[in-house]
């Protein structure tokens, strides 16, 4: 760990370090005080201390969300067993996720909350190609299977409210409607092509569709600019998460933890504009 020690990294600008671990410096920090906090909980009463300060396994398990490298590259880098690194970054992984800093706003936010309206989009992820139920997972639009991640965002603070997780042969707009559990009623969601019938269960916006029978008017064009200048903001929050390979690369771990990593990188958004 000579290489990430924190002399070094002290020596590192701002947009390096964001560089080298995908978030901002202090966003580190915040990080590593919450693992430290849940290690002096876990050991109050004594117990075998880790051979790794929580600074070191925050590191391990930025490396390995955002280069994304097989675990036993890690080993050897930190000269440790693969099962170690992995426990390592499921440890962390695991502490992330019950601390309020690195959780999204929930259900509940986007089922009341009436302060902004929202965006909607669909990312699609690939993943290895599962042993079972592989016709679900297989999306016919990337030609591979794949996971899909739905990115609730508010409009005007960007935060983003909630993620849902639909397998990739589920079209965008099922995926909205077998997840939505409703919003206020002056809540608007603008979203594109793929949810045209978003109207029949809430408001929204989508784009005008063209066909070869029935070309967009003049007026339908210049909607459709304006609807895409509104939505390209998701567009941007979808390009971020993706800087972690782990969200952008094949998935390589056990699909039960793909909702965890994604919910993770998605939480370090809100962070990274908080």
């Amino acid at each position: 760990m000579d290489q990430y020690s924190e002399e070094k990294l002290a020596k590192l600008t701002n947009k390096k370090f964001k560089r080298l671990m995908g978030i901002k410096r202090e966003d580190f920090n915040v990080m590593v005080e919450a693992v430290e906090n849940a290690y002096r909980e876990r050991h109050k009463k004594g117990g075998r201390p880790s051979n790794f300060k929580s600074r070191e396994k925050v590191i391990v398990l930025l490396l390995y969300i955002k280069n994304y490298n097989a675990m036993e590259d890690y080993g050897i880098q930190f000269d440790l067993p693969k099962s170690v690194v992995c426990d390592y970054v499921h440890e962390v992984l695991e502490v992330l996720l019950l601390n309020k800093n690195f959780t999204l706003f929930g259900k509940n936010h986007t089922k009341f909350d009436s302060s902004e309206d929202r965006l909607l989009d669909v990312t699609e992820i690939r993943i290895l190609r599962p042993k079972y139920n592989q016709k679900d997972k297989y999306s016919g639009k990337k030609h591979y299977h794949t996971m899909k991640i739905q990115i609730i965002k508010g409009k005007n603070t960007g935060f983003i409210y909630e993620i849902q997780i639909g397998p990739g042969k589920e079209h965008d707009f099922h995926l909205f409607k077998r997840t939505f559990e409703g919003s206020p009623d002056n809540i608007t969601y603008t979203a594109d092509l793929g949810y045209i019938g978003i109207n029949k269960i809430t408001n929204g916006n989508t784009p005008y569709k063209k066909s070869k029978k029935h070309p967009l008017t003049e007026k339908e064009e210049e909607y459709n600019k304006e609807l895409a200048k509104e939505r390209i903001y998701i567009e941007h929050t979808n390009s971020w998460i993706k800087r972690f390979k782990i969200l952008s690369t094949k998935f390589r771990n056990n699909l039960k933890y793909f909702a965890y990593f994604a919910v993770l990188v998605c939480a370090l958004f809100n962070l990274d504009i908080a």
